[in-house]
C-alpha cells in the first residue's frame, strides 16, 4: 500500500509539471499572438496578404533576413580574415607598423594580487612592495608596466581593426548611396509612410537591408574579440538597438526610414576610421585632418539631420498618413530605438568633443577618449621597446623576451 502511494504521488506530481508546462506554452503563445498582431505592425493589411503578394511585388515576412543576416555575418568574418592578411598587415608594415613585442613574466603572486588591485602604481607603493618581494621599485614599477602590455592591444591590432571598418563602411555609404539616390523618399519622407505596409521592396533594397543587419551581427560578436574601449557598454547597447531596429522595421515593412537611418550612419563612420589609422601609423598631422571632417560631418548628420529631419518623420510625420489607432508595437518600439540612437549620439559628442577640447586647450596631439587604453597602451610600447636591458641577459626582472612569431597577435 505505501509503495501504491508513493507511485501516485510520483504520477501526480509529473501529472501537474505537465499541466504547468502545458500552461506556460500556452500562455507564452497568446502573448505571442497578441504581440504579432497584424494591426500591430501592419496598416490597413494583414499577414495573409503579406504573405501572398500580387505577382512581381515582394512584402517583407521576418523569416527572410533573420537567418540570411547571420548567414552574412559569417562570411564577412571570413572575408575580414582574408583581407586583413593579404592586404592590412603588409600595408601596416610598409607605413612602420610593427607586431607588438611579447615578454613573458615569471610568476610573482605577491606582485599578481597587487595588480589585480590596482594596475598602476606610484614609486612609494613600488617601494612597498620591494619589501615583501625582494625587489627595487625600478624593477616592480616595470613588471606592472610589462604586466599591463600583455593585456593592451597594440597599435598593429587597432590599425587592422580600423581598416577593416574603413572598407566596409565606405563600400556599405558608396552602395547606400547608388541604390537610394533614384528613390522618391530618398529626397522626400513623407514616401516612407504614404501606402505604408505595402510597399514592394526591390532586390537591391532587400540586399541592402540584410547585409547591414549581417554586419551588426558580427560586430557584436567582434565587440568580445576587438580592442576593449570605455565605450565598451554603449556599443553593445548600440548594436543590440540597431539589430532590433532593422529586423522591427523589416517585419512592419518600414526599410524606407530604416535605409535612411542606415545611409546617414555610414556616411561618416567611414570618415573617423582614417584618422584613428594615421593615428596608429603616427601621421599626426593627417590624422587630425581627418578628425575635424569627421567631427564637422557627425554633427550636420547626428546632431542636425537625424533627429530634425528622420526621427521627426517617424515620430510626427507618420502619423499624418496612418491610423493612430494601427502600427501600436511597430510605432513605439522604432521610435523608443531611434530615440535610443539619437541618445547614444549626443554621449558620443561629448566624447568627440572633449577629443578637440584637449587638442585646443593643451596643445598636444588629440586623444581618442573613447578607447580604454589608446594612449596608456601606445606610450608604453615606445617606452618597452626601449627598455633593452631586459633582454641583455636574456632574463632580468623576472621578465624574459619572448621569440616574436608571425602570431596573429597585434
Amino acid at each position: 500500500m505505501i509503495y501504491m502511494s508513493a507511485s501516485c504521488d510520483e504520477t501526480l506530481k509529473v501529472n501537474r509539471l505537465r499541466l504547468l508546462g502545458t500552461s506556460e506554452m500556452a500562455m507564452l503563445q497568446e502573448v505571442s499572438s497578441w504581440f504579432w498582431k497584424a494591426d500591430h505592425w501592419l496598416h490597413n493589411t494583414t499577414w495573409d496578404e503579406i504573405e501572398n503578394p500580387p505577382p512581381g511585388v515582394y512584402y517583407p515576412l521576418g523569416r527572410d533576413i533573420l537567418l540570411p543576416s547571420i548567414a552574412i555575418a559569417v562570411i564577412l568574418l571570413g572575408i575580414r580574415l582574408v583581407y586583413d592578411w593579404i592586404l592590412v598587415v603588409p600595408f601596416a608594415l610598409c607605413v612602420g607598423l610593427n607586431f607588438k613585442k611579447q615578454y613573458t613574466i615569471e610568476k610573482n603572486p605577491t606582485l599578481e594580487a597587487a595588480y589585480a588591485v590596482d594596475k598602476y602604481n606610484d614609486q612609494t607603493y613600488a617601494e612597498e612592495l620591494g619589501k615583501k618581494t625582494s625587489l627595487t621599485g625600478r624593477q616592480i614599477q616595470r613588471w606592472f608596466r610589462h604586466r599591463r602590455s600583455r593585456e593592451m592591444p597594440g597599435r598593429m591590432k587597432k590599425f587592422r581593426e580600423c581598416s577593416w571598418y574603413f572598407l566596409f563602411y565606405t563600400i556599405s555609404f558608396l552602395s547606400g548611396l547608388y541604390i537610394l539616390w533614384d528613390k522618391p523618399f530618398f529626397w522626400d519622407t513623407k514616401y516612407c509612410w504614404i501606402g505604408c505596409s505595402k510597399h514592394h521592396v526591390p532586390n537591391d533594397l532587400y540586399w541592402y537591408y540584410t547585409i547591414e543587419m549581417g554586419f551588426y551581427w558580427h560586430m557584436l560578436l567582434m565587440l568580445m574579440f576587438d580592442s576593449k574601449r570605455k565605450d565598451f557598454p554603449e556599443l553593445v547597447v548600440h548594436h543590440i538597438v540597431t539589430v532590433l531596429l532593422l529586423y522591427f522595421s523589416f517585419v512592419s515593412n518600414q526599410l524606407r526610414i530604416g535605409s535612411l537611418v542606415l545611409i546617414l550612419h555610414d556616411s561618416n563612420d567611414f570618415m573617423m576610421a582614417p584618422s584613428k589609422m594615421a593615428n596608429y601609423a603616427k601621421k599626426q598631422v593627417l590624422a587630425e585632418y581627418f578628425f575635424v571632417v569627421f567631427f564637422v560631418v557627425w554633427l550636420v548628420s547626428k546632431l542636425i539631420i537625424y533627429p530634425f529631419w528622420l526621427v521627426w518623420s517617424a515620430t510626427f510625420e507618420s502619423l499624418q498618413y496612418i491610423d493612430r489607432n494601427s502600427l501600436t508595437i511597430a510605432y513605439w518600439s522604432l521610435n523608443s530605438l531611434l530615440w535610443v540612437l539619437q541618445i547614444l549620439h549626443i554621449i558620443w559628442t561629448i566624447l568627440l568633443s572633449r577629443i578637440i577640447l584637449s587638442k585646443f586647450s593643451t596643445d598636444q596631439k588629440m586623444k581618442d577618449v573613447s578607447e580604454d587604453t589608446e594612449d596608456s597602451s601606445d606610450e608604453e610600447e615606445d617606452d618597452i621597446s626601449k627598455e633593452t636591458d631586459v633582454i641583455t641577459n636574456g632574463s632580468t626582472n623576472g621578465l624574459t623576451r619572448r621569440p616574436q612569431t608571425n602570431g596573429t597577435r597585434g
